[in-house]
C-alpha cells in the first residue's frame, strides 16, 4: 500500500500546491507555448462543465467522488504494485477536486492545451492524475489477462 499512498500524496500535494499558485496570481490568459497557456477557469459541474447550472449538484457529484474514493481505496488493497500506483493517482486527483468542490463550491481548472483548429477543455493537475491512473490500471489490468 506504501506506492498507493505515496501516488496519492504526491498527486495531492502537487494540485493543491499549483492551484494555489494559481489562486495568488493576477492573471487571465498566459500564452506559454503557441499551443499550452494557462487560465483560471472554475468547474461548477462535471468533467468539462457540464451541469454546472444546477446549484443541488455540487452536492451530488461532492458526495458520488466521496463513495468513488471508497471505492477506490477498498479495490487498491487487493492490486499489484502497477494497479496501486494507478489507484493512488486517481485517488490522490480525486480527493484534491473533491477538496476544491468543497471548500469553492466547484473545481479550479487552469492548464488550456489547443493546436490548430482543437481546442481540449481546461484541466487542472488532479485531472491528469487521474487519467493517467485509470490508463495505468488498463494497462495493469490487461497486462495480468495476457
Amino acid at each position: 500500500m506504501r506506492n498507493f499512498y505515496l501516488a496519492a500524496s504526491l498527486v495531492f500535494i502537487l494540485d493543491r500546491l499549483t492551484k494555489h499558485l494559481v489562486l495568488l496570481a493576477d492573471y487571465h490568459r498566459i500564452e506559454l507555448l503557441p499551443f499550452l497557456a494557462l487560465v483560471k477557469v472554475w468547474n461548477r459541474g462535471v468533467a468539462f462543465g457540464l451541469f454546472s447550472s444546477a446549484d443541488a449538484a455540487n452536492l451530488i457529484f461532492a458526495l458520488a467522488t466521496a463513495f468513488a474514493l471508497v471505492v477506490v481505496l477498498y479495490l487498491s488493497r487487493r492490486a499489484d504494485t502497477m494497479a496501486r500506483i494507478g489507484y493512488g493517482l486517481i485517488f490522490g486527483g480525486g480527493l484534491a477536486n473533491l477538496v476544491d468542490r468543497v471548500v469553492f463550491g466547484g473545481v479550479l481548472d487552469f492548464i488550456d492545451l489547443h493546436a490548430g483548429g482543437l481546442h481540449w477543455p481546461a484541466f487542472n493537475i488532479a485531472d491528469l492524475a487521474i487519467t493517467i491512473g485509470v490508463m495505468v490500471l488498463l494497462f495493469a489490468y490487461s497486462k495480468k489477462k495476457a
